[in-house]
């Protein structure tokens, strides 16, 4: 139960760094003069 509990973490984290990535990809242009 712990084990697939700390692998739904890693997964969470794995996405949320991929999203944000790409959000900081597609905004810099727009926060960078």
């Amino acid at each position: 139960m712990q084990r697939k509990k700390w692998f739904r973490v890693v997964i969470y984290l794995m996405l949320a760094a991929m999203i944000g990535s790409t959000l900081f990809i597609v905004l810099e242009p727009l926060l960078l003069p």
